[in-house]
C-alpha cells in the first residue's frame, strides 16, 4: 500500500555551499569495517571480505511502514535513503575531463578513494572527509585552473568570453554557464553573485589580471560541495509516497552509471526540457549513451573493482618461489580480464555468465608462457586464444589475476578463493570466525597437501560453517599455483586434486566443471544486479529493494544475460529513480 501523505516531507531549497562544506566536514563517518579485512592475505585468515552480504539483500534494517509501489515498473520498493555522495576518482578525473579538458585531467590528484563492501561509491556515501582530503581538493582545484588557463580551448566551449572578451563581466559567463555544467543544475542568483565576488576579489588581488580572478573562481567551484557531491534528495512523489529523483538529479545519476562521468550539456538540456520524463525516453537515452566509448571505459572501471583488478599491481609474492611475478606481469594480468569483459559485453553483446565459462582468453606473450600456451602471432598484442584443454580452465575464475590475488604470497588459498565466489560472485554472507577462535592453520609439513590440511580444519566445528562453504570452492583451483600457472603436484611433490562438493549446490572434479555449477545457479545474476547497485548507486542493496531487484534480474535473464540490455533497463527502474528520506 502507498505511504500516506505526512510522510512527504519536502527539503528546503537551498543550495550546496561553503555552509554546507563546513557540516559535511563535520559529520561523522560510518564505523569502520577494517576488521573483515583480509589480514595477512594467508590460507589462516578467514575473515569476511568487505563485499559480503546475503543473496539479495543486506544485514541493512529496515524502515518506513512497508513495501510501496514505486516507478512505472510498479515493482514493490522500500528503496534506500537520498542523501549525497562524493564522486570517486575515476569520476572526478572523467569529470574534469569532459569539463575543462585532457590537460586540465592529467593534472587532476583527488584523494585516494577509501572503498566500503568492496566498492569505492559506498565509501565515498559512507565516509566523511577528513582535513587532509580537503586539503587535497584545494591543491587539485588549483592544478586544474592553472592547466585551463594554460588551455582554455574546452573552458572556452561553454563560456566563450574568456578567449573571445576576457573582462571582468565574463565572470558572471562563467560562473553561470561553466557553474551550470560543474553543478549539473542551474545556479540560484546568489551562487552566481557568490561566485563573480571570488573572480572580481581574484583580479583585485592579482593586480587587475583577469586570469588571476578566473583562477580564483575555478578554484571555488570545484571545491564547493555542488561539485564534488552527487546529489541525490529527490522530490516527495505522490504516487510512491517517497522522493523521485528530479530531472537534473536523474540525468547526473544516469551520466555517472553509464558514461562514469558528470552530464554534459546535451544531457542537462534534455533534462531542463522534459525529455527525461518517461521510461521510454529514460530507455532511449541510456541506450544513446552505451553506444558512446565512456560507456566501455566506465564499465571497465565498475569491472576493475568488482573483480578486484586494480588490486593486483599491489600483490606481493615470494620472488623465490615466484621468481617470474613482477608489476609488469599483474598490469598484463589486469588487463587480459578486461579484454575478456570488454568481448563478453561489447563485441558480442554476449551472455553475461561466459564471463564464468569462457573456453577462451586473451594473451600476451608473458602470460602466453605463464599458461603454457602459444604466444600471440605478433609480440607485444594480446590475441584471443583458446585455453589449452588439458589444463581444465574456464573464464574469469582461470585467469591469473583471479588465481593471483586470491592467494598469499607464498601459496594458493583455497579458503580465499571460494571465499570471493561465495561473496562476490553468488552474494552469500560469511560471517568472520567467532571471537576466541584461532583461524590460523597449522604447518603444512611435506607429507600433506594444503587441501589435507583443511580438510583437517573441516573438523573443527568453530571453522567447519565457513570453510565448508568456501574451502570446496577453492579446491576446484588446486591445479593452479599462486600466479595462476599450471601444476598438478605441490611444490614438495604431493599430487593435487581439485575434485569439489557442497550440498545443494553441486560437485565438480576440476574448475571447468565448478564454472559450469557457477554459471548456472541463479544467484550469479542476481548478484550482478547487487554488485551494480553497490558499486554505481554508492549504497549495499536493503532488503525493501528485494522485489524491484527481481524484477530487473528477470529483465536481465529474459535478454539472455545481456550486460548492454541490463544497463539500458536499470534508469527506469524504481531502484534508480526514487529514494527514501535523505540520511
Amino acid at each position: 500500500m502507498l505511504r500516506t501523505s505526512p510522510r512527504l516531507s519536502s527539503l528546503p531549497s537551498v543550495p550546496l555551499g561553503f555552509v554546507a562544506a563546513l557540516l559535511l566536514l563535520a559529520a561523522p563517518g560510518c564505523k569502520d569495517d577494517s576488521a573483515n579485512g583480509d589480514g595477512d592475505g594467508t590460507e589462516s585468515d578467514s575473515a569476511t571480505d568487505s563485499n559480503s552480504g546475503p543473496s539479495g539483500g543486506s544485514d541493512a534494517s529496515e524502515s518506513g511502514s512497508g513495501d510501496v509501489t514505486g516507478g512505472d515498473a510498479g515493482e514493490e520498493i522500500e528503496p534506500a535513503p537520498g542523501g549525497i555522495r562524493r564522486m570517486v576518482t575515476r569520476e572526478y578525473v572523467a569529470t574534469i575531463d569532459m569539463l575543462l579538458g585532457p590537460e586540465a585531467a592529467a593534472v587532476a590528484a583527488p584523494p585516494v578513494d577509501t572503498p566500503q563492501d568492496g566498492f569505492d561509491a559506498v565509501g565515498a556515501a559512507e565516509l566523511a572527509l577528513d582535513s587532509v582530503a580537503v586539503e587535497q581538493y584545494e591543491t587539485s582545484a588549483g592544478l586544474i585552473a592553472d592547466a585551463t588557463i594554460a588551455n582554455p580551448t574546452r573552458l572556452a566551449e561553454t563560456a566563450a568570453c574568456v578567449v573571445g572578451s576576457p573582462d571582468a563581466a565574463c565572470y558572471e559567463d562563467v560562473a553561470r554557464d561553466f557553474g551550470r555544467l560543474a553543478f549539473r543544475r542551474p545556479l540560484e542568483a546568489a551562487e552566481i553573485d557568490l561566485l563573480v565576488e571570488v573572480g572580481e576579489h581574484g583580479q583585485a588581488w592579482g593586480d587587475g589580471a583577469f586570469e588571476a580572478g578566473l583562477r580564483f573562481q575555478l578554484m571555488a567551484i570545484l571545491q564547493m560541495p555542488s561539485f564534488l557531491y552527487l546529489v541525490e534528495i529527490g522530490q516527495p512523489d505522490a504516487e510512491s509516497g517517497f522522493r523521485k529523483l528530479d530531472s537534473y538529479e536523474l540525468a547526473t545519476r544516469m551520466s555517472i552509471f553509464l558514461l562514469g562521468r558528470g552530464p554534459d550539456a546535451a544531457m542537462l538540456d534534455l533534462a531542463q526540457g522534459g525529455a527525461l520524463d518517461t521510461d521510454a525516453q529514460i530507455r532511449e537515452q541510456a541506450q544513446a549513451m552505451l553506444g558512446s566509448p565512456q560507456a566501455r571505459a566506465a564499465l571497465a572501471g565498475f569491472f576493475d573493482e568488482y573483480l578486484r583488478l586494480a588490486d593486483l599491481e599491489t600483490d606481493s609474492k615470494n620472488a623465490e618461489l615466484f621468481p617470474t611475478y613482477s608489476v609488469e606481469l599483474a598490469r598484463s594480468m589486469r588487463q587480459e580480464s578486461l579484454l575478456l569483459v570488454h568481448d563478453i559485453v561489447w563485441e558480442q553483446d554476449g551472455d553475461y555468465r561466459e564471463l564464468f565459462t569462457a573456453d577462451y582468453t586473451f594473451v600476451n606473450d608473458a602470460l602466453a608462457q605463464l599458461y603454457g600456451m602459444p604466444g600471440p602471432a605478433q609480440a607485444g598484442l594480446y590475441a584471443r586464444t583458446p585455453w589449452p584443454e588439458a589444463q581444465h580452465r574456464a573464464g574469469y575464475l582461470s585467469q591469473a589475476s583471479f588465481l593471483t590475488h586470491q592467494s598469499s604470497s607464498l601459496r594458493n588459498s583455497p579458503t580465499k578463493r571460494g571465499r570471493f565466489i561465495q561473496q562476490s560472485v553468488l552474494c552469500t554472507d560469511i560471517p568472520p570466525p567467532p571471537q576466541g577462535v584461532d583461524p590460523s592453520l597449522p604447518p603444512l609439513t611435506e607429507d600433506l597437501t594444503l587441501r589435507e590440511l583443511l580438510l583437517m580444519h573441516l573438523e573443527d566445528p568453530s571453522c567447519a560453517g565457513c570453510h565448508g562453504v568456501t574451502d570446496p570452492l577453492g579446491f576446484a583451483f588446486e591445479n593452479y599455483d599462486a600466479i595462476g600457472a599450471y601444476r598438478t603436484n605441490e611444490l614438495g611433490g604431493l599430487p593435487v586434486s581439485s575434485q569439489g562438493e557442497i550440498d545443494g549446490f553441486g560437485s565438480w572434479e576440476n574448475a571447468q566443471e565448478l564454472a559450469d555449477v557457477v554459471a548456472a545457479d541463479p544467484r550469479t545474476s542476481k548478484c550482478f544486479v547487487n554488485n551494480l547497485i553497490r558499486g554505481e548507486l554508492g549504497h549495499r542493496e536493503t532488503p525493501g529493494e528485494s522485489a524491484a531487484i527481481d524484477a530487473l534480474d528477470l529483465t536481465f535473464a529474459e535478454s539472455e544475460f545481456s550486460v548492454q540490455t541490463l544497463m539500458a533497463e536499470f534508469p527506469t527502474s524504481p531502484l534508480f529513480q526514487l529514494v527514501d528520506e535523505p540520511k
